[in-house]
């Protein structure tokens, strides 16, 4: 994989996170996809998910690990669905969709710029709009992202509204929770998107009990996990 990492310069690799949405498609020569790794892939496609930054992808291998042997089908043949909320650039997105050929890939974002983002593979899809107001999907998913906004008060929302997409045994995982309570963050998504947004410490405390309340109310039977900067929750069942 160091050969195919398309973002080194000088030495120094670089993730797409910007805020124009800018696809990057590196040329892979002979290399089979099928035998790279899904932190392989991130790294690179220029997504923040592998060893470029936040090295999510190792907790993500194994959730995946977890579903591919429930289905008992090869990876490359089983029929996952998965969605992802805050798409940047697209490339988490085409590194899912390699890495699972037969899973259905839907990528979510309020930004009509990302319309086109890897509109030239057949399982991904990209949907432009907020998930907070979206009726449910017609099939539901096995992982659903939110590396949205990052803004406490819109991570509950989305939670609200799209826990009842996951199916029994998927997971739901949050991203960059550091973001709630960094002033930096925060100062540059006011400045972007929302001269309103509030961030806090705090508001990570709230949200955490918001989100087990919904769950007890709906009377589903869960698991948490929670990984620096990242929370997962499983859905195993409903009552």
């Amino acid at each position: 994989m160091k050969n195919l990492d398309p973002m080194a310069r000088g030495g120094v690799r670089r993730y797409l996170d910007t805020v124009t949405p800018i696809e990057y498609k590196p040329d892979i020569g002979e290399v089979n996809l099928l035998d790279v790794s899904f932190t392989g892939l991130c790294d690179l496609y220029g997504s923040d998910k592998g060893t470029i930054k936040h090295r999510y992808t190792e907790v993500y291998e194994r959730i995946l690990d977890e579903l591919v042997a429930s289905r008992r089908l090869p990876r490359q043949q089983c029929p996952l669905s998965v969605a992802e909320v805050g798409i940047a650039c697209g490339a988490s997105l085409r590194a899912l969709a390699n890495y699972l050929p037969a899973a259905t890939v839907v990528g979510y974002d309020i930004r009509s710029e990302c319309a086109t983002l890897c509109a030239d593979l057949r399982n991904v899809k990209v949907v432009i709009g907020d998930p907070q107001l979206m009726a449910p999907p017609e099939k539901l998913f096995d992982i659903f992202i939110d590396d949205a906004s990052h803004i406490s008060e819109q991570i509950v929302r989305t939670f609200e509204n799209c826990w009842d997409w996951i199916a029994p045994g998927g997971f739901y995982v949050i991203e960059d929770l550091r973001c709630t309570y960094n002033p930096g963050y925060t100062e540059q998504f006011r400045q972007h998107f929302d001269p309103m947004a509030v961030n806090d410490r705090q508001r990570i405390l709230e949200m955490m009990d918001i989100i087990m309340r919904l769950v007890d109310a709906r009377n589903s039977v869960c698991e948490f996990r929670y990984h620096p900067q990242m929370l997962v929750i499983r859905k195993f069942s409903e009552a």
